[in-house]
């Protein structure tokens, strides 16, 4: 039972599809019978749980592999799965100011037998050192009714996601890669958000040049697109969302290749 279910913490901490950060992939060398990549910490298997450390001051992400079994156990017995999932917005909850995370999926609904990935990513800033207890919550879709739980407390008793968050420059600090290197030289946000419509997104950039700035559904259509141009230091892109419903998006600055990403919530009364 705990194998099963700990799959739902798979999906709850890290992989993207956008947001400061191009898709994640499912690890290739998570077997099948793997639930999720990494399990979470225990007194009992320390070595496990998330391993990378975060620092102030560095790009920092961190990516779980899941792979959805055809069926849960429950107290009344086995019952067929759906899909598992997590809320677009606030299904992660407990970590540091300014972090977010994304799915692959994008609309965070993982179908029964198939594999999928989260990412939880953002840049520490000072201020903000300790240890984070990352908590997931999660619904299993079963032809019956749902269940929903909170990982990994429901399923494995004493068992933790914790994300620690040292000082700058600490020895043990996750060194980003070359892949990582477009999102790390960009800042991006957006006010108001929530928005009515209109809303402004700053981008500090370190790079000059021509973007695509993109707007997107949660299942990647893309809505909006055009061609800015960005300098290194402060700018503004306006962008009027006065036609979409009430929901979540992101938007997106890209070279073509890779692209940072935010989300933005449309809500009207």
């Amino acid at each position: 039972m705990k194998k099963i279910v700990l799959l739902l913490l798979g999906f709850a901490s890290w992989t993207a599809v956008f947001a400061q950060e191009t898709t994640c992939s499912p690890d290739p060398n998570v077997p099948d019978t793997v639930v999720v990549s990494p399990l979470p910490y225990s007194p009992e298997t320390p070595e496990l749980g998330i391993t990378d450390t975060a620092c102030v001051g560095d790009y920092y992400r961190f990516t779980f592999t899941f792979n959805i079994p055809s069926t849960y156990v429950t107290d009344f017995g086995e019952v067929p799965i759906t899909s598992v999932g997590i809320p677009v917005e606030g299904g992660v909850q407990n970590m540091p100011a300014g972090f977010d995370y994304v799915c692959n999926p994008p609309n965070c609904s993982f179908p029964a037998e198939t594999e999928g990935c989260v990412v939880i990513f953002g840049t520490p800033q000072a201020g903000q050192e300790g240890v984070y207890d990352l908590k997931v919550q999660a619904t299993i879709v079963t032809p019956f009714l749902p269940i929903v739980v909170t990982m990994p407390d429901d399923i494995q008793p004493n068992a933790n996601y914790f994300m620690h968050v040292k000082p700058e420059g600490f020895e043990n600090c996750l060194v980003v890669g070359t892949r990582e290197s477009f999102a790390s030289r960009f800042s991006i946000s957006n006010q108001p958000n929530p928005t009515s419509g209109w809303t402004q997104i700053a981008v500090e950039s370190e790079l000059s040049g021509d973007f695509d700035f993109l707007v997107s559904d949660v299942f990647g259509k893309v809505l909006h697109r055009e061609r800015v141009r960005l300098h290194a230091g402060e700018n503004r892109i306006e962008f009027d969302g006065s036609n979409l419903p009430n929901g979540i998006y992101l938007y997106s600055i890209s070279d073509g290749r890779e692209m940072v990403s935010r989300k933005l919530a449309i809500s009207r009364q």
